[in-house]
């Protein structure tokens, strides 16, 4: 099986599933974070939304509940990504937040950091082996 048709990743130590993406605009892969509760396709925050080249629209609110258990405020983006080798144009949502919580959450991080959905997996197949703590996201089509 050609390699590009592969992403292997791991578990952190919080046991949170992630693979790393090489994504336009960045020197170092981001590490993105496996969501199989998001049907969309990216969170991001404004800064790397726009160092990706997506557009953010200042019109377009989305509200959602994640792991905070609370509601959070989304802004819609569009624009491509890499993924597995091929061009895809896709929507992501852009965190909502004051230049403080962004500081804060900025502090808590050693690397930038993704969320990826369920959105860009409908033709893989994920394997999360927690005892293993492997992640293998395998292109189907």
């Amino acid at each position: 099986m050609p390699q590009s048709n592969v992403l292997r990743g791991s578990i952190d130590d919080l046991n949170r599933p992630y693979v790393k993406l090489t994504i336009a605009g960045f020197a170092e892969p981001l590490t993105a974070f496996i969501d199989t509760g998001f049907n969309g396709s990216l969170i991001v925050d404004r800064d790397q939304a726009q160092r990706m080249g997506f557009e953010t629209t200042s019109q377009h609110y989305v509200s959602a509940v994640l792991a905070s258990h609370r509601p959070e405020v989304f802004l819609l983006s569009r624009g491509r990504i890499t993924w597995f080798g091929e061009q895809v144009f896709l929507s992501a949502l852009v965190i909502q937040e004051s230049d403080h919580e962004r500081v804060t959450r900025r502090r808590r991080k050693r690397q930038e950091e993704i969320v990826l959905g369920v959105e860009l997996l409908f033709n893989c197949r994920l394997e999360i082996d927690f005892s293993e703590r492997s992640v293998l996201i395998k292109r189907l089509d």
